[in-house]
């Protein structure tokens, strides 16, 4: 009996220990995303960042994202690190802005790939025997590298109760203590949408040859438009590097040609879902496989969204003029 005990004691032990080390792994596999949190308060009739009760809904969003395995960029930390100043009641379009000159930074811990925004809305209205207080919340969520909008939502309209002379501070203390749950509504709701966009880590969303390798686990980002632009490349040395990018790169979507085209500059849309450094990686191999050498022949640079792909040329050696040239 004794022996059955500890082998069942053992069994259920290493189970729950499978549990909960298996399960942060699946996690984090699922949320790859890094996310930054950001409040919208130009609406005079939104809660400024000032108030109590934004800066517990924001702690409290930021830890359910972080228990559900997100990267959360931290808004004020970057700040801090870049020197900026962080003010009330900011527009829309400056939030966005300085989230996109933070993934501009040489910092990679600066950069963030979603970009939530949220706002709180809260009015009172005064009965005879109370104060109800309702509140509002919208947030909205955005790709910052293809610029595309991923979507929006509103949790439903919370009614409270509070005492019939509360002031500022009693409204503050009565939706601050619903900052857990309402946070829990947002990052749960923001959780599923996000998910979807990651695929789990370790699954191919390629059907093309992988010739430079494996693709498994590369493919696990969000599907992203470069711009791939190739200067003074002749046309079978862009053509040759443009084919492998569609037949041989992993994680790849689709690619068109972008307006502009001339005989020293050519631009493409190029889709992927691959990070950057394996394209960088991959650029690399293309250029070497038609007979160039990277950084002798063919320059690469990486800026924002875009891969720069500059071919040196060298010049001969100089012959003097001949005399009486009009050339001197």
């Amino acid at each position: 009996m004794r022996n059955l005990t500890a082998t069942l004691c053992l069994t259920i032990g290493i189970a729950i220990v499978c549990v909960f080390v298996a399960r942060p792994a699946y996690s984090q596999s699922q949320n790859n995303i890094p996310v930054i949190v950001m409040g919208e308060d130009e609406d005079p009739t939104s809660v400024s960042r000032e108030s109590d009760i934004f800066k517990r809904v924001l702690s409290q969003l930021k830890d359910s994202m972080f228990r559900k395995g997100f990267r959360i960029r931290d808004e004020e930390m970057i700040t801090v690190d870049l020197g900026w100043k962080i003010v009330n009641r900011r527009p829309k379009t400056e939030l966005i802005e300085s989230a996109k000159l933070a993934n501009n930074s040489a910092k990679g811990n600066h950069h963030s790939r979603a970009l939530v925004l949220f706002r709180i809305h809260t009015a009172k209205k005064g009965l005879s025997y109370s104060t109800k207080i309702e509140t509002r919340i919208a947030v909205e969520i955005y790709d910052l590298v293809s610029n595309e909008f991923l979507g929006n939502f509103e949790l439903p309209m919370s009614r409270y109760s509070a005492p019939l002379d509360c002031d500022k501070f009693c409204i503050s203390n009565v939706v601050g203590k619903r900052a857990r749950e309402i946070a829990a509504s947002i990052g749960d709701e923001l959780s599923k949408r996000l998910v979807n966009l990651s695929p789990p880590t370790g699954r191919s969303t390629s059907s093309t040859p992988a010739a430079l390798g494996s693709n498994r686990g590369l493919c696990s980002g969000l599907k992203t438009t470069y711009t791939v632009t190739l200067r003074r490349f002749d046309t079978s040395e862009a053509l040759g590097v443009i084919n492998r990018m569609e037949r041989d790169f992993p994680c790849y979507s689709s690619h068109n040609l972008l307006p502009g085209k001339s005989s020293a500059v050519r631009r493409y849309e190029y889709v992927s879902r691959a990070n950057t450094g394996k394209i960088d990686e991959w650029l690399s191999i293309a250029i070497m496989e038609i007979g160039l050498k990277p950084g002798k022949d063919v320059e690469i640079y990486f800026r924002g969204d875009e891969f720069i792909l500059n071919k040196i040329f060298f010049r001969s050696k100089s012959v003097s003029p001949p005399r009486g040239s009009r050339y001197k």
